[in-house]
């Protein structure tokens, strides 16, 4: 039976991911820390989609709840699917944040996401299968300003998934940067940023993952999902540098303001 690890599934993006895998046939096994959460969502799979789902309470940004998880995914070799959703970003001047909370977004965002890959990829290269989708962010396009730490993590995050996606040619073994734009989720009201009369023009988490899994399936190793998104992130790439951030911080700045 096909088995996927998915972190952060305690809702938006991660919670998608486990509905979306588990009507399509995997064994599923929830990380979150939210206990509560993950054997709510672990019972409704349960009931509608006949597979096994395991929930992993943990809080990956301490070290030994991220080794507990590391080890159940070496050992496990019935994993397919490895999906780094787990993730924050807050937003505020760099130097007025509280720097014990911009260390634990650099070890979720970051650390941790690169320990479970880890983990994941030796057993897959031997099977000569798998998959591993890390969740990046279309800001790992641009330096944010005012929201410094998470988008210079996302651009780790795509830029380590690009290079692995190179050594991996040939294994039979896929990995993918998911950038998505603005989604309704739960991250923008835990960053600070208010989405008042905004959600609607929003993407709904599940078409994020149903691009996903395509272009997983087409071997795409950055997914931008949404047409928009994607021209957007076009336009991005063709501008210069100093102009993007310009223009991020005129946007973050009015954010701020709105909180304020």
């Amino acid at each position: 039976m096909k088995r996927a690890v998915i972190t952060g599934a305690s809702s938006g993006i991660g919670q998608a991911f486990a509905e979306r895998l588990a009507n399509d046939g995997y064994d599923v096994v929830l990380v979150a820390r939210r206990r509560e959460r993950l054997e709510a969502l672990a019972s409704v799979l349960r009931d509608t989609c006949g597979v096994a789902i395991d929930v992993l309470p943990a809080d990956l940004t301490n070290s030994s709840d991220l080794k507990a998880v590391e080890q159940k995914i070496h050992e496990d070799s019935s994993i397919e699917l490895l999906v780094n959703n787990a993730g924050f970003g807050k937003i505020g001047a760099y130097g007025d944040l509280d720097l014990d909370i911009e260390d634990e977004e650099i070890r979720l965002n970051i650390l941790a996401l690169m320990r479970l890959t880890h983990a994941a990829i030796h057993g897959m290269v031997v099977r000569q299968r798998g998959a591993i989708i890390n969740v990046s962010s279309i800001v790992a396009l641009l330096p944010v300003p005012f929201l410094a730490t998470y988008s210079a993590s996302k651009a780790y995050v795509k830029s380590f998934t690009e290079a692995i996606h190179e050594e991996l040619k040939g294994t039979g073994v896929k990995v993918q940067a998911l950038c998505p734009s603005r989604t309704r989720t739960e991250f923008h009201e835990q960053a600070g940023i208010d989405t008042t009369n905004q959600l609607s023009s929003w993407m709904d988490p599940k078409l994020v993952v149903d691009e996903s899994l395509c272009a997983l399936q087409k071997d795409k190793v950055i997914c931008v999902p949404g047409a928009i998104n994607r021209v957007n992130a076009l336009i991005m790439s063709l501008l210069p540098r100093a102009l993007l951030r310009s223009a991020a911080a005129h946007r973050m700045r009015k954010l701020r303001a709105q909180i304020a």
